[in-house]
């Protein structure tokens, strides 16, 4: 069936926005308006001429009248376009302001700025926006147009995690890569799920959060803008170090547990805070396989999940809060277990 695809500016756009519909009964709902970090992306994305995929419309013969004669204001029905080109419209209008962590833009800050208070150049940048518009006519029923719809979106939608590992580059997912093939992290209680969606590499973003007294939750939010922050820069050598040291330390601390014991001691919540008592047991001289045996009574023997320490796993939260009440009583243990002053 016949269809096209147009180039269309971001000026254009705007000065056809009553000629947009974006109430087709499958359209869901203006779900991006509260989200000010995918929205400032978006305009970000504009600014530096970056990649966004084709919007897609129904132009089914509808229209608004004649701009002039034998020349109709045709209606356009959103197939698949109503948030980006939503948020383009609400931005023209000083709806939002970019949030205070967008990027430059070739040296120019644009951080934090309604439409309106950008410069010049800026504003030109964004209204000089190419879009490629794939319009689909009036040989198309709506039926058709679901069906579009339909497959257009059975793409199961990326996690904050999948989203910001991208950020990394190809050394840092390089180094999570082996740091997650080291032996200790085959005995933690990783479901087959779980390894689909890398949460064996999330915990080591959670480990070095909890090994630089980085003060956040494991949202996946918090991980997130910590794995932004991180970016391309590659994770400094010292923490890696000590990964590995304290996975090679954990290796030898549970040699001799059997299947059982890893699967209830290694639960995944525990580890980040696992990682930090192997780092005060290795400085305070502890040798590995005494760890091991602390270790064995504290999360396996001894574990209930009515004690103190078993309700912040139960609550399965990923509060800043409960991770830090977790941390404090393993370490409170371990310090009571090798006479050490709390």
């Amino acid at each position: 069936m016949p269809k096209s695809t147009v180039q269309w500016t971001s000026y254009i756009l705007n000065n056809m926005r009553n000629q947009f519909n974006f109430d087709l009964h499958f359209q869901r709902a203006y779900v991006r308006g509260k989200d000010r970090g995918w929205k400032s992306l978006l305009i970000h994305t504009f600014l530096i001429n970056g990649y966004v995929p084709n919007l897609l419309v129904w132009k089914n013969g509808d229209h608004l009248g004649e701009s002039k004669p034998g020349k109709f204001k045709w209606v356009y029905y959103s197939v698949d376009c109503k948030q980006r080109v939503t948020t383009l419209f609400h931005y023209f209008d000083d709806q939002f302001r970019l949030a205070e962590d967008t990027p430059l833009v070739d040296g120019e800050n644009v951080a934090g700025k309604l439409f309106s208070e950008l410069s010049e150049d800026m504003q030109q940048r964004l209204k000089s926006y190419n879009f490629a518009v794939t319009i689909f006519d009036e040989e198309y029923t709506l039926e058709d147009v679901e069906e579009i719809f339909y497959r257009v979106n059975q793409t199961k939608p990326l996690t904050d995690y999948e989203q910001s590992r991208a950020l990394l580059g190809e050394t840092n997912l390089t180094i999570l890569s082996e740091i997650t093939q080291f032996g200790f992290f085959n005995k933690i209680n990783f479901t087959s799920a779980d390894l689909m969606g890398k949460v064996n590499e999330k915990i080591v973003f959670q480990i070095m959060a909890l090994m630089t007294n980085r003060k956040m939750s494991f949202s996946g939010k918090d991980i997130k803008s910590f794995i932004a922050e991180i970016g391309k820069n590659v994770i400094p050598g010292h923490i890696i170090e000590e990964i590995r040291d304290n996975c090679e330390y954990l290796e030898e601390a549970i040699e001799d547990w059997k299947v059982k014991h890893c699967k209830d001691g290694l639960k995944k919540s525990v580890i980040p805070s696992l990682f930090l008592a192997v780092s005060f047991a290795r400085t305070s001289g502890m040798k590995s396989s005494d760890f091991g045996v602390w270790a064995k009574r504290f999360l396996v023997d001894e574990y209930s999940k009515d004690s103190e320490f078993g309700q912040t796993i139960q609550s399965k939260t990923s509060n800043q809060e409960v991770i830090q009440k977790r941390s404090t009583l393993m370490m409170e243990d371990l310090r009571e277990h090798l006479g050490v002053a709390i």
